[in-house]
């Protein structure tokens, strides 16, 4: 279907990823252990419902950990955005091969677009954001797609945000809470805005059940 509504206690319950398309191997297990540590705490808060846009790299791995926290909790509910039908026509086989994964293991499926045009990403993040009270970014740079969404969604009071930023560079600005703060429009929406430095986290080893479903 192209789009949904939802309710205002969806929204309230509802989260979304937003992160990098690119990201070092070295990095991704201690992503994912991030991830998963992040859901486990919405879902002790009361979310139930995550978006994913489906895109490469942090989505991806997002994604997953979405599934392995609904392993524990079935009243988890995945639901993908789709920014196009044609999202994936570019891709490698072996991405593709994921994706057709990522959409088998759903439990909601909304495109936005029977077909690419400019923008369409742009549509597709905001069209998160404005159905969530829980963005979780992975957001290391302050540019790019990743960037304009975490933007878009600190104007939003209702919307709290958990960085997932890898800094391994200890004069990184993420790492600077000024920096952070001020990097966007203006003090007052900083309230909102929480930096959760990975090298800080211990990665936690998967079970193999875990590992398969990723596969």
């Amino acid at each position: 279907m192209y789009g949904n509504i939802f309710l205002p206690e969806d929204v309230s319950r509802t989260a979304f990823f937003t992160g990098h398309r690119h990201l070092r191997e070295d990095q991704k297990e201690m992503i994912s252990s991030a991830i998963f540590q992040c859901l486990n705490e919405a879902y002790e808060a009361g979310y139930r419902r995550f978006f994913c846009g489906c895109a490469l790299g942090f989505d991806t791995l997002a994604a997953f950990q979405t599934v392995r926290l609904r392993q524990i909790h079935p009243d988890v509910i995945l639901s993908l955005a789709i920014p196009c039908e044609n999202q994936s026509d570019r891709w490698s086989e072996k991405d593709k091969e994921v994706y057709r994964r990522i959409l088998e293991l759903a439990d909601e499926k909304t495109v936005l677009s029977p077909f690419y045009y400019q923008g369409v990403m742009l549509t597709r993040n905001r069209y998160m954001a404005d159905r969530s009270s829980l963005c979780i970014c992975y957001l290391s740079v302050m540019r790019g797609g990743t960037a304009s969404t975490v933007r878009y969604a600190l104007v939003h009071d209702r919307i709290k945000i958990v960085n997932l930023a890898v800094c391994e560079d200890h004069n990184s600005d993420l790492l600077r809470e000024n920096t952070w703060n001020f990097t966007f429009i203006s003090p007052s929406v900083c309230k909102n805005a929480v930096t959760v430095p990975l090298h800080l986290m211990q990665p936690k080893k998967m079970s193999m059940r875990h590992i398969s479903i990723c596969c």
